[in-house]
C-alpha cells in the first residue's frame, strides 16, 4: 500500500472514443487528486487540445495533477504505475471498412468485421506491432506497471501481451452495460422503464442516445454476474438490485415468449438454444458465431446485423474533437463534460480501479479481462478470459464460475484458440500460420477464398503491416 499519488500514462489520449470520457472520470475522480497524468498521442495538434483541456479541468475541478504531455512515449513511461492504451494504427473507420469490403469481394459478408472474421485478423495484425512495441517500452522503463489495455481485437491483442511480454496486463471493456440494457427492456415495466418504440442496442454512434437512456436506468435495478470471453459473456446470475429477487425465470419466459421478436433477435435465438442469455447485443455476438454469413441463407436479413456506419462513427470523432476545442477556446463550459452521457460517452471505471489497486482499497469490477486461473474451470487455463473479479493491491483477481454449459464452452475454446495464433502470425508475419489463422475462422468455409481474402488484406494493409514485409 502507498500513500504516493499514482503516475497514469494515456497513450492515444486524443482519441475519439476513449480520450475525452476518460480524461473527464479520471481528473474529477476524488481519489486522484495529485496524481501524476502523462498524455501521449502521435498527433502534436491533438494532443496539444487535449492537455489545455486535461488542464482546464485540473483547475475547475480542483484536481492538483501534474500534467505532462509528449509525443515520445518513451518520455512520459518511466515511474509510470499505471499505462491505460487506446490506439488504432491507421485511419479507423477508413481500414475497418476496408477490412469489411475486402472479404466480401470474395463472397464473404462479415457482420462487423472488428473482433471476429478475416477482418479481425487485419485488425490485430495492424494494432500488435505496436501493442507489443509499448509493452517492450514498459518493461524497460516501468516493469511494475499495470497495462490496461482497452485496443480491439481485445481478446488477441491482451493475448499477445500476455503471451509475448514480462508486463502486467488486462483488457477493459464495457459490453456488459448491453446486456444489462437488453435485460431491462424486456423487464421495463417492471420499473417503469421508458424504452424508445422499435428499440435496439446496435453498438453504434447514433443509436448511442438512445441506448444510454436505457442502460441509465438499467444500472439501477439490475445486478448482473456474466463470465466467459470478451463479447461472449453469459449470464450467470441477474437479479433485483434492491430486494435481490432472481430474476432470471421472468426474464427468460418474457423474451423468448412474450416480448417482440424483432428485439436482438440472433441473441434471444441463441438464448433459447443453449439456456443462458448472452451479454453482448446481436451486432457483437455474431462475431464469433458460424450461422451468420451463409450467403446463400443470408442469415443477416433474418437477424437483420448492422453494419458499423462508418460515416456515424466519423461524425462522432468530429463532434468530440470540436467539443474538446470549444471548452478549450471558452466557447462550452468544462463544467459540461461532468456528466459524460449527454455526450454518448461511457464510464469504464478506470479511476475506481487505479484508486484499488494503486491504495489497496478493495473493489468490485464486473467485467475484467485476464489470464484463467480457475475462474471459467472448463476453459483453458491462462487463457484471456472475462470474468467480474476484485482489484485490489494484489493487482485484477477473477470471480470463480461454475463450468459453462459443454456447446459454449467449446465455441469459447475455439475463439480462444484461434486468437492464439492469429497472436502468433500476426507477432511473427508468419504466412502460413496467418492462412492457418484465416481458415480456423468460423465464417471462413472455402480455402481459395480464404486465401484470397488474406492475401488481399495483407497487400492492401501493407503500410501498416511490416512483419509481413
Amino acid at each position: 500500500m502507498t500513500s504516493r499519488p499514482p503516475k497514469i500514462v494515456v497513450i492515444g489520449a486524443g482519441s475519439a472514443v476513449f480520450g475525452l470520457g476518460a480524461l473527464s472520470t479520471i481528473i474529477q475522480h476524488p481519489a486522484m487528486k495529485g496524481a501524476e497524468l502523462a498524455l501521449c498521442d502521435i498527433n502534436a495538434e491533438g494532443l496539444t487540445i487535449i492537455h489545455q483541456l486535461a488542464e482546464i479541468m485540473n483547475r475547475a475541478w480542483d484536481a492538483e495533477m501534474t500534467i505532462t504531455s509528449s509525443t515520445e512515449r518513451r518520455e512520459l513511461l518511466p515511474g509510470a504505475d499505471f499505462v491505460l492504451v487506446s490506439i488504432q494504427v491507421g485511419p479507423r473507420e477508413t481500414v475497418w471498412e476496408q477490412d469489411w469490403r475486402i472479404p466480401l469481394k470474395h463472397g464473404l459478408r462479415q457482420p462487423y468485421a472488428e473482433n471476429g472474421g478475416p477482418g479481425a485478423f487485419a485488425h490485430t495484425a495492424r494494432n500488435l506491432p505496436l501493442i507489443m512495441a509499448i509493452a517492450r517500452d514498459m518493461e524497460d522503463l516501468c516493469p511494475a506497471a499495470w497495462c490496461l489495455n482497452l485496443v480491439n481485437p481485445l481478446i488477441r491483442l491482451t493475448t499477445a501481451a500476455h503471451r509475448y511480454s514480462k508486463i502486467k496486463v488486462l483488457g477493459l471493456c464495457h459490453q456488459l452495460l448491453w446486456g444489462y440494457t437488453m435485460a431491462a427492456t424486456v423487464l421495463a415495466d417492471r420499473w417503469g422503464i421508458a424504452v424508445p418504440a422499435g428499440f435496439h442496442v446496435h453498438t453504434d454512434a447514433d443509436n448511442m442516445p438512445a441506448f444510454l437512456s436505457v442502460a441509465g436506468e438499467a444500472v439501477k435495478h439490475l445486478e448482473i454476474k456474466a463470465a466467459g470471453i470478451n463479447h461472449f459473456s453469459w449470464v450467470y446470475e441477474i437479479r433485483d438490485k434492491h430486494t435481490g429477487e432472481d430474476l432470471y425465470p421472468e426474464l427468460r419466459d418474457r423474451w423468448l415468449n412474450h416480448f417482440r421478436r424483432d428485439f436482438e433477435p440472433l441473441s434471444r435465438e441463441v438464448f433459447e438454444i443453449y439456456g443462458l442469455m448472452p451479454t453482448a447485443g446481436d451486432s457483437h455476438l455474431c462475431e464469433y458465431l458460424t450461422w451468420v454469413s451463409d450467403s446463400a441463407t443470408q442469415p443477416w436479413l433474418k437477424y437483420d446485423l448492422k453494419l458499423q456506419s462508418w460515416a456515424g462513427n466519423r461524425r462522432r470523432r468530429a463532434y468530440r474533437h470540436k467539443l474538446a476545442r470549444d471548452i478549450v477556446a471558452g466557447r462550452v463550459d468544462v463544467n459540461d463534460l461532468r456528466d459524460l452521457s449527454r455526450h454518448g460517452m461511457l464510464d469504464e471505471g478506470i479511476p475506481e480501479m487505479v484508486e484499488a489497486a494503486h491504495y489497496d482499497r478493495p473493489y468490485q469490477h464486473p467485467q475484467l479481462n485476464i489470464p484463467n486461473r480457475g475462474y471459467i474451470p472448463n476453459l483453458p487455463e491462462d487463457a484471456i478470459v472475462e470474468a467480474p473479479g476484485i482489484v485490489s493491491g494484489a493487482g485484477f483477481v477473477g470471480e470463480r464460475f461454475p463450468p459453462l454449459p459443454a456447446p459454449i464452452a467449446e465455441m469459447c475454446r475455439r475463439e480462444l484458440a484461434l486468437s492464439e495464433l492469429v497472436a502468433e502470425a500476426a507477432l511473427t508475419g508468419d504466412r502460413e500460420l496467418a492462412l492457418q489463422a484465416i481458415l480456423l475462422d468460423p465464417m471462413v468455409t472455402d480455402i481459395d477464398s480464404g486465401r484470397a481474402i488474406l492475401d488481399d488484406l495483407l497487400a492492401a494493409n501493407a503500410e501498416y503491416l511490416p512483419q509481413f514485409g
